[in-house]
């Protein structure tokens, strides 16, 4: 069984969708879906990402062939998503930055000369009278 076999059974396993799967690991949906398709193979940072999430599978089973252990489903009276609206649910109001500026004092500077310079090779010059 390929690493990609194994993230389908853990879809299955856990009941959730490739997108739920992808925003709970922490990976984009697009990268979640080009692997689930075959067109990319699962990174390392994905394969860790997986076992911080799923601490439950282990490691062992992405380094061997062996079958990936029992997984318990997540419970069905709080699905994941649900926890997620609790952390989330509530938008705090963006606090005002209060920092006051002090202003900037540049030393006063005066315009000296211009110089303008043609395709021709010419240039004029404007000096400060």
């Amino acid at each position: 069984m390929d690493l990609t076999d194994k993230i389908k059974q853990i879809l299955v396993d856990k009941n959730i969708t490739p997108s739920l799967f992808a925003d709970e690991i922490g990976i984009q949906r697009s990268s979640m879906s080009h692997i689930l398709a075959g067109r990319n193979k699962p990174s390392l940072d994905m394969v860790q990402k997986i076992v911080k999430r799923f601490p439950d599978l282990g490691i062992s089973w992405i380094l061997d062939d062996e079958p990936l252990p029992e997984i318990a489903p997540e419970p069905a009276n709080e699905p994941v998503l649900e926890s997620r609206k609790k952390v989330t649910s509530a938008p705090q109001p963006a606090q005002p930055n209060l920092v006051k500026e002090k202003p900037v004092v540049l030393p006063e500077k005066k315009i000296e000369k211009v110089l303008i310079f043609y395709s021709d090779g010419t240039f004029q010059e404007y000096k400060h009278a």
